[in-house]
């Protein structure tokens, strides 16, 4: 393993791209291993060891694209992680602490109300939690086309 590491935290299908693009770039500056991650929040209803394909699916998804991103566009190899957690923020804080991780990547897309003025709930706890750098691709909001 080099000494370097970046951490992508994925989410939204159509964000993965510029997020694992923006990822690839830094790990390709800093001449470091690139892991992928996504994490499953899991209801507290639900046992987080649950047995479902369904609740998986979309994250196994979401890395397939984001290895090809990577290998396509930089033909860079990433690790991949999938985990299930209740809050997404602090299992992001955990694996980039656990992956002694030099770089973390995440968007935000803007989308909540009025509780999450600055940025979003996830952001705003790795942002004062992570243990390394944090860069937060902030990701534009479509525009609707005047008529």
């Amino acid at each position: 393993m080099n000494d370097a590491g970046v951490l992508v935290a994925i989410r939204d299908p159509e964000h993965v791209d510029a997020l694992v693009k923006l990822a690839c770039q830094m790990a390709k500056g800093m001449g470091a291993e690139l892991t992928v991650l996504n994490v499953v929040e899991v209801a507290p209803a639900l046992p987080l060891d649950a047995e479902s394909d369904l609740l998986d699916r979309p994250g196994k998804d979401a890395l397939d694209r984001a290895e090809k991103v990577a290998w396509d566009a930089f033909g860079l190899k990433v690790h991949r992680r999938l985990v299930r957690a209740r809050h997404a923020g602090a299992a992001i804080v955990e694996e980039a602490a656990d992956r002694r991780a030099d770089l973390l990547v995440l968007g935000y897309h803007g989308k909540h109300g009025l509780g999450e003025i600055l940025l979003g709930s996830t952001v705003q706890h790795v942002a004062a939690h992570a243990p390394c750098r944090v860069i937060v691709h902030i990701i534009p909001t479509p525009t609707k086309a005047k008529s």
